[in-house]
């Protein structure tokens, strides 16, 4: 059995992670700011909701960290703590606090406690790449120079450089994954939250506009997860990047998939003078390599999961005033 310190366990990614590790009877100390544990309600029943341990600690708070993976005799971390693009872009001070700061102070708990820490995972994002204007190419390799547009995108690549100097400078072998965009139960901020919200319009018959065209990847929010807990498992020696794209879509397709699913009168629409910036064809034959990527929750599926969560959460009051009437 592990002892998992999951960071960010109250948002999206973190609340399934949560629940995949509970259904493999492993102890989550779960870490997180926000006292909200609405998005874990969401997806987990009392049963489990009962065996997390909350710990509402700042992310850059090194010492009371330290003091906790200690006490819990933590062996493994899973670092999903971060603010997003629109917050980070709102109070960039605090961001990098968060972001980087945080980021910071994890490794160094891990160096305090390196007889004991089996295992560190943390997310970057694809968003590191930028624009595919600037690459002049719609494809990612391995080789890809990151050019983030955003001080979000420069905070995660910070972090991918803090993890080198970490594992150089201590040893402290660890494992960063680069999402693309994640959909489902949960995924309820930031702008790359539409395709979900989507999907919550399209089942409340309320129209609305996904906010960019183009080609992008979904990930079903289950299936990032068991990615990250496929790294997590795993025994790779150094530090290690690896991209996590999905099924690739177009939106037109993504809304025809939606309309299919559930029929009503609503329209779901797209703006198409903001093509979605980040290129649509990721590299991840490292990925497949080393991790053996599980099949992906198709769209149909992945839609269809996703409503079902979503009327639960309708039903108790459990999803967030702005992700509804927004």
């Amino acid at each position: 059995m592990k002892t998992v310190l999951v960071t960010g366990g109250c948002g999206c990614l973190g609340s399934w992670v949560i629940k995949l590790l509970l259904e493999k009877n492993d102890k989550v100390i779960c870490l997180d700011k926000s006292n909200n544990i609405n998005r874990l309600k969401l997806i987990l029943n009392e049963k489990y909701l009962k065996k997390i341990s909350f710990n509402n600690i700042d992310i850059f708070d090194f010492e009371n960290i330290n003091k906790l993976i200690k006490k819990e005799k933590i062996n493994f971390i899973l670092h999903l703590a971060a603010l997003q693009v629109p917050f980070v872009r709102s109070n960039p001070i605090l961001g990098s606090r968060v972001n980087v700061e945080g980021t910071t102070v994890l490794y160094e708990c891990a160096v305090k406690n390196i007889d004991q820490i089996e295992g560190f995972v943390a997310a970057s994002s694809i968003g590191v790449f930028g624009d595919k204007i600037i690459h002049n190419s719609n494809i990612i390799k391995e080789d890809t120079i990151p050019y983030p547009l955003n001080l979000y995108g420069v905070y995660k690549l910070a972090n991918e450089g803090t993890g080198r100097i970490y594992f150089e400078e201590n040893q402290i072998n660890s494992i960063m994954l680069r999402p693309y965009i994640i959909y489902g139960p949960g995924r309820d901020q930031g702008w790359t939250s539409a395709p979900t919200k989507a999907i919550l319009h399209k089942f409340l018959n309320k129209d609305f506009t996904i906010p960019f065209s183009g080609s992008i990847y979904l990930q079903y929010a289950k299936d990032c997860a068991e990615q990250f807990l496929l790294a997590l498992e795993s025994n790779l020696k150094g530090f290690n990047i690896f991209n996590v794209a999905g099924e690739t879509v177009n939106i037109s397709d993504f809304i025809k998939i939606l309309n299919h699913t559930t029929s009503n009168d609503c329209l779901i629409d797209q703006d198409f003078s903001k093509d979605f910036p980040i290129p649509s064809n990721i590299d991840i034959n490292k990925n497949d390599k080393f991790l053996k990527i599980p099949e992906l929750t198709n769209l149909t599926d992945g839609i269809s999961e996703t409503i079902e969560y979503l009327k639960h959460g309708i039903q108790n009051n459990l999803l967030p005033s702005s992700f509804v009437d927004g």
